[in-house]
């Protein structure tokens, strides 16, 4: 069905009459269609308060769901769990005061797994005096104070992501800051002493980074 759009020169209002009489008798050889009645897609008011039930039924799933032991339990952090989706880093090289305030993840592959047994008398220390659960989250803070004189906290960043699949830094990942101009990494905590040292090393860093445990603050320093 199409619309017949009538244009005309405004004049005499006996003009126009006679106009939209002519286009009339011009438009009756056309067929004419009623359009037809609108049908709702909903059911009508009689089945209306009939359950909905899905055309398959619900998946089974099979085995017991993992548990920690209680022991476990009382010491885990309630902090939200740090996401282990991978998203592309925002490399532009521009410094943090003058970048968006948009942060950037890097995650790791997993690989073997660590024992308290390769913990340092040190760090044992630690983990008993702030009563840390060995698979608690922890994160090592990296500031422009530790990327060298020219503290060019992006190039660091850049560095790191090379060593993204180092099976050093398995179960890590990793968060820049611009708008704090800081670097986070996160690991478990009974691996926390060997990636700091793997961050010293690796990426050149210079004074102490820190490593932070939630509602303890800075536990220990490399």
């Amino acid at each position: 069905m199409a619309d017949v759009v009538l244009h005309y020169r405004p004049g005499s209002v006996a003009g126009l009459s006679g106009l939209l009489e002519r286009a009339e008798r011009l438009l009756e050889s056309f067929p004419c269609r009623t359009p037809p009645v609108f049908t709702p897609w909903s059911p009508v008011a009689a089945d209306r308060h009939l359950p909905i039930r899905p055309a398959k039924p619900p998946p089974v799933i099979t085995g017991p769901p993992h548990r920690l032991p209680p022991e476990g339990r009382r010491h885990l952090p309630r902090e939200p769990e740090v996401p282990r989706l991978a998203a592309e880093g925002h490399h532009d090289g521009r410094p943090a005061l003058q970048a968006p305030l948009k942060r950037s993840w890097s995650v790791f592959t997993q690989s073997r797994v660590l024992q308290d047994e390769s913990l340092s008398k040190e760090f044992r220390g630690v983990v008993a005096a702030f009563k840390l659960h060995l698979h608690q989250r922890a994160k090592w803070v990296i500031g422009r104070h530790n990327c060298g004189g020219g503290g060019d906290i992006e190039q660091v960043w850049r560095t790191l992501n090379q060593h993204a699949r180092s099976s050093r830094l398995s179960m890590c990942n990793a968060n820049i800051r611009r708008e704090r101009a800081e670097i986070w990494v996160f690991c478990d905590v009974v691996r926390s002493e060997e990636v700091g040292r793997f961050l010293k090393e690796e990426l050149q860093l210079s004074g102490r980074i820190e490593l932070c445990v939630h509602r303890r603050g800075n536990v220990f320093s490399v």
